[in-house]
């Protein structure tokens, strides 16, 4: 049985002819679980502890060694280096990571504020219910509309629509 394929390699390519890279600074690289979990043995676990490694710490020595045998991993670590070096990467993953981290703090103020907002807001609808209901008592009791109108601060209209 051959050996499952556990990692591939993606480019950003033109969809309707499929023949133009959009980049070549750019690749996606996916290593697929379940097929790691389906090699068997050590080979799997020699295998996804080198990518891990090299997710870890590419500058070690181990993964020095690895990289004699694996070209992928040569390009991988050459790439990160090349982007790692240019400024310009550098602050965009900084104003990125900047945007993110603004952008919850945002939505956290936001959501502060609203419930603030919404609780003054139900505290006058309150108050304003308590009034009306007041008000109605007090005309069901035959209370004389303008002494209402006086301890309620209701309009006439709004006292005879109680």
């Amino acid at each position: 049985m051959k050996e499952l394929e556990y990692h591939s390699k993606w480019k950003i390519i033109e969809e309707k002819y499929r023949k133009h890279i959009l980049t070549e600074d750019l690749e996606i690289h996916i290593i697929e679980m379940p097929k790691v979990y389906r090699i068997k043995g050590a080979k799997r676990e020699e295998e996804l502890m080198k990518w891990i490694y090299f997710i870890e710490n590419p500058e070690s020595e181990k993964v020095g060694e690895y990289m004699k045998d694996n070209q992928e991993m040569k390009e991988a670590k050459e790439k990160l280096k090349i982007m790692s070096e240019d400024e310009k990467m550098q602050k965009l993953a900084e104003l990125r990571e900047k945007a993110i981290m603004d952008e919850k703090a945002i939505k956290r103020f936001a959501m502060r504020e609203g419930r603030e907002e919404g609780r003054e807001e139900g505290k006058k609808e309150g108050r304003k219910e308590g009034i009306k209901e007041t008000a109605k008592k007090m005309k069901e009791k035959g209370t004389d509309i303008e002494f209402i109108k006086e301890v309620t601060n209701l309009t006439e209209e709004e006292i005879r629509a109680l």
